[in-house]
């Protein structure tokens, strides 16, 4: 491991970019949130630091507290926006997601993080169609927390295989990591797909 990314995973503050970036991804969609778990996985398999358990926790911690900011920005905003939907086709997607919710709330939530853009979206269309508060706080909890495991596990695999070369170890986690976004990406088009009248 190189003396530098000793010195960078060893830093205190290395737990709380952890927290802050995955907890803005929510608002921001496109924060390298997960890009910054798996180098802290590759880091935490060369040098022991961070800590993997602790990793996820904070993980976990600042995405779950990002979803749930989002989602209460949309619980805010119910009122304004349903006040604005006059197009009969906002009003159409409006209904759409709340049934969608209502339906697949859990499955919806928990897998739209591996969707890019969708973590974000999810968050705030759940506030803004009044998706209960408790019930989305636990599903965010299981979703971050799965979240969180896959990201410091791939690249704790990946520093492992490649200890000599962190820089690779944490391009196969990357690959490993958008293999597994593409396949969230593909079940959700065959979902989409209308069924065939037999």
């Amino acid at each position: 491991m190189p003396p530098y990314l000793d010195a960078v995973a060893a830093s205190p503050w290395i737990l709380a970019v952890v927290f802050v970036v995955a907890g803005l991804d929510a608002l921001v969609p496109f924060m390298p949130s997960e890009s910054t778990v798996l180098a802290c996985g590759v880091a935490a398999a060369g040098t022991g630091r961070p800590h993997l358990g602790l990793l996820v926790l904070v993980a976990a911690a600042g995405a779950w507290a990002g979803d749930v900011l989002s989602y209460r920005v949309g619980r805010r905003s119910t009122a304004a926006v349903t006040a604005r939907l006059s197009h009969r086709r906002a009003v159409a997607v409006h209904d759409w997601v709340r049934r969608l919710l209502r339906s697949r709330g859990g499955l919806v939530i928990v897998f739209a993080r591996y969707v890019p853009g969708g973590r974000s979206t999810t968050a705030l269309a759940a506030g803004l169609v009044g998706y209960p508060p408790k019930r989305f706080a636990w599903y965010t909890a299981a979703a971050v927390v799965l979240w969180a495991s896959q990201a410091a596990l791939l690249g704790y695999l990946g520093g492992t295989l490649f200890e000599h070369h962190p820089l690779l170890g944490f391009l196969v986690a990357g690959s490993a990591a958008l293999a597994i976004t593409g396949l969230a990406v593909g079940i959700q088009r065959i979902g989409r797909q209308p069924q065939r009248v037999r």
